[in-house]
This record gives C-alpha cells, sequence and structure tokens, in this order.
C-alpha cells in the first residue's frame, strides 16, 4: 500500500506541474489536453490508485493555473475560465488583477475540498441507484443527453442534432467492425476532442476563410503591473485570502454544484456566479465574491461529476465530464470497459486516499505560482509557448492514439467525427460535452429508430 500511495503521489506531483503549465497558456482546451494524456497514462499500465490520483490532480491544478492568464491578461486560460473574463475585465480596470487572481486561486482551492467531501457524500447516497441505472443505461443517457444538448446555446437545434450525428457514429462503427474487426472507442473519443481544432485548421484550406483570419500584424496584450508589495507565505492560506461572507458562499454553493454531476460545468460555474453576484451591491465585493464562486463551483462540479458515478453509479459515465475529460477512467480499451473500469478496482477508503493525494498533488505547486508568480510566468509563457506548436503536438499525440487502436481507418475514423463535430460545435454552438454523451447514447437511439423504422415500414 505504502507502494502505491508513493506511486500515485508521483503521479499527481507530476500531473501538477505540467497541467500548471499548460494551464497558463491561454485558450486552452481542458478535453483536448487532458484526455490525451490521461489515455496514455491509462493504457501505459499505471496502478488504479495512481490514475485517480493522476486525474484528480490535473483538474486541481488546471483549474487553479488557468486563473492566471485570465486575470492578468482577461484571456481565459481554459474553456471553463471563459465566463470568469467579464469580471476579470472590470478588475483590470479597477487595477486589482492580482486581487482577482488570488481570489479565484483561493475559491478553486476550496471548491476542490468541498467537492470531493460532498462528491463522497452524495455517490454514496446515490449507490442503490446504481442497478438501475446500469439497466436503463441507453435511456438514461438519451434523456441526460436532451438535457445538456438543450442547455447549450443551440437549444432545440442540439437536441436534433443528437439523431444524425448518432447515426454517423453508429455508421463509423460498423465500418470499423467490418474492416477490423471490432469496433472503436478512442478513434471516436478523440476525434470529438480535437473536433474544434479539426474544424479550424480546415478552414484553412478555404481561401475565403483563409482570407478572413489572415492578420497584418502581431497580437499584442498588455499585462497589469504588479502592484502589491505585501509579502506572503510560501504557501498561503486560502482562508485568509477570503471574507468570512465568500467562504460561507463559495462553501455553499460549491457543495451545491457538486451534486449537479449530470449538468455542463461552464454553465453550472455560470449560474453558481450570478446567483452569488446578485447578493453583493458594491462593485468591488460583487466581482471579489463572483469570481471566487465561479472557480471554486467549475472545481467542485469536475470533482463531483468524476466521483459521483464512479462510486455511486457503479462506474457508468452519466454526465459530460465523466463521458469527456474522465472517460478514460469509465471506458479505455483493452484495459477499462464500462463494465469493469476503475470503479470495479478501488474501494471507498481508495477514493479518500487517492482524491487527498489528487488534491496535495495538483496544488502543491500550482498553488503557489499562482499566488507569487502569476504576472512573471503569463509573461514568460506568452514570449515563449506556441499555442500552434501546442496544438500540433497534442494532435500528434491524438493520430498516434487512433492508430494504436485501428490503424490507418482509425485515423480516418477520428478525422471524420472531427470535422463533423467540429462543424457542429464551431458553427451551431453544439458544444463537445453535447457530443460525448450523444456518443455513449447513439446505440439506444439509433437501435430505437430502426425499431420504429420496422414498425412504420
Amino acid at each position: 500500500m505504502i507502494m502505491d500511495i508513493l506511486i500515485a503521489l508521483a503521479f499527481a506531483v507530476g500531473g501538477g506541474i505540467l497541467y500548471t503549465i499548460i494551464g497558463i497558456i491561454p485558450g486552452t482546451d481542458e478535453t483536448a489536453t487532458m484526455a490525451p494524456l490521461t489515455l496514455v497514462v491509462v493504457l501505459a499500465g499505471a496502478p488504479d490508485g495512481a490514475v485517480l490520483a493522476w486525474m484528480i490532480g490535473i483538474i486541481v491544478a488546471m483549474q487553479i493555473s488557468h486563473t492566471i492568464p485570465t486575470a492578468m491578461a482577461a484571456l481565459p486560460g481554459s474553456t471553463m475560465a471563459v465566463p470568469m473574463v467579464a469580471g476579470c475585465s472590470i478588475a483590470k480596470r479597477l487595477g486589482i488583477p492580482h486581487v482577482a487572481m488570488r481570489k479565484m486561486a483561493t475559491g478553486s482551492v476550496i471548491g476542490t475540498v468541498v467537492g470531493i467531501g460532498v462528491g463522497i457524500i452524495a455517490a454514496l447516497i446515490l449507490s442503490p441507484l446504481g442497478p438501475f441505472i446500469a439497466t436503463y443505461s441507453g435511456q438514461i443517457f438519451t434523456i441526460c443527453a436532451i438535457i445538456i444538448a438543450y442547455m447549450s446555446s443551440a437549444k432545440w437545434a442540439a437536441v436534433i442534432a443528437l439523431i444524425p450525428f448518432s447515426i454517423l457514429i453508429q455508421a463509423l462503427q460498423r465500418i470499423s467492425l467490418e474492416t477490423t474487426g471490432k469496433t472503436v472507442f478512442i478513434c471516436i473519443f478523440m476525434g470529438i476532442t480535437i473536433g474544434p481544432m479539426i474544424y479550424e485548421l480546415f478552414t484553412v484550406l478555404v481561401p475565403e476563410k483563409r482570407a478572413q483570419q489572415a492578420r497584418e500584424q502581431v497580437s499584442e496584450c498588455w499585462l497589469a503591473p504588479e502592484s502589491s508589495r505585501k509579502k506572503l507565505p510560501l504557501i498561503p492560506n486560502p482562508f485568509k485570502q477570503v471574507t468570512k461572507k465568500q467562504l460561507g458562499v463559495v462553501t455553499g454553493l460549491s457543495a451545491l454544484s457538486t451534486v449537479t454531476f449530470t449538468m455542463s460545468p461552464v454553465g453550472m460555474t455560470v449560474v453558481t456566479g450570478e446567483i452569488a453576484g446578485g447578493r453583493c451591491k458594491e462593485l468591488y465585493d460583487r466581482i471579489s465574491t463572483r469570481l471566487v464562486v465561479q472557480d471554486g463551483a467549475s472545481n467542485a462540479t469536475y470533482l463531483g461529476a468524476l466521483l459521483i458515478p464512479l462510486i455511486g453509479l457503479g462506474g457508468m459515465p452519466i454526465g459530460p465530464l465523466a463521458s469527456g475529460v474522465a472517460s478514460p477512467l469509465f471506458n479505455c480499451e483493452p484495459r477499462y470497459t464500462l463494465e469493469a473500469n476503475i470503479a470495479s478496482y478501488l474501494t471507498l477508503p481508495d477514493y479518500i486516499i487517492f482524491a487527498i493525494i489528487g488534491l496535495i498533488g495538483g496544488a502543491i505547486f500550482a498553488y503557489p505560482v499562482a499566488m507569487h508568480k502569476a504576472r512573471s510566468w503569463t509573461a514568460l509563457m506568452f514570449k515563449s509557448i506556441s499555442h500552434e506548436a501546442l496544438i500540433g503536438a497534442f494532435c500528434g499525440l491524438i493520430v498516434m492514439l487512433a492508430f494504436y487502436e485501428a490503424g490507418f481507418i482509425g485515423i480516418m475514423i477520428a478525422i471524420t467525427i472531427g470535422l463533423f463535430g467540429g462543424f457542429l460545435h464551431s458553427y451551431f454552438g453544439i458544444h463537445t460535452g453535447v457530443q460525448f454523451m450523444a456518443y455513449y447514447a447513439s446505440s439506444w437511439i439509433v437501435t430505437s429508430l430502426m425499431a420504429l423504422g420496422a414498425i412504420l415500414i
């Protein structure tokens, strides 16, 4: 057990350091950056406890470090930081970007603690529903897909798009079965993951689109100066960075968002921020409280959406996070399947131990960096790290994983899904969370459509 803990700590700390750096790079996407490397960790044979600690560690690190470019430059450090850009822009105009960043990083740590605790308790309460959910998983996946689709900006268009997208997925599964003798998961999962990137790359090949995207000048970004000379300890006490009122609000709303594991994490970040900000009259108090709550709720929603399906629902990937970013823990053949995944090998004490290790490993590097090095590290990332190079590296990794699963046909499946899904995401606003849920619901949807067609004929 000691060796398992040490290995898990190494994975959590290593993942925390890596994703602290990735989170500082503006514009990164959680699914596109977290999922591929998590697939590699799982397929490489890392112990189950280490896999869980890695997953929680990288979630914590990225959710803390994405506050740095968001607060300092009003550029979202990740997709989850997009709802915080407006508040950070106001904070910059008020001359308090450093305060906003510290509030957000602190809220992230508090939300993590709340998310782990409430997530485990909620999972235990929901655990009797596990057999029922397993029996009606197809219908439940479809209902969740419809709810998440309707919550997207596309509304009914997203709901209707579930049908053609499901048909495409099942058609590609049939092609894979005929050519390779097996269905695929990684190819489709990775195709959805890189969909927006594939779409953007494809538009460059269209002369009109390429002309629209051409820029004559290099983009400029101005960073606020360091305006606080107050010395902080190496690891500042999170509870001293917020007021008692803010602590109570972020704790309560983080607990609420933890149990909404079937909802969109971005949506819950927006909703909880509006609830918190609406209770404050003074501008500074409203902005700082909203940012604390938003980062805390985003972390709590992520962790609840990971732990509740694993512990309480027997490893069924219900919800956008379980079916997206964390999907390798639920379904990653040949190691994990929907019938026997990481939930089959960990006990409740394991979840508690390795979740705490993930929390410590993810925060031990990211939190001090966010509190002490926000401006200097943001400037370093802007000057030294090419966003295009990062995208290229992850695209190359995805091609390798698709080839590993199904050879050349696997790469073609990933590109096909990516182009169609990227079009839905970028043009219609049908985000990848909807598409991931459609993947899990596609079998039941297509089977039901075929049965209905047989009746009508």
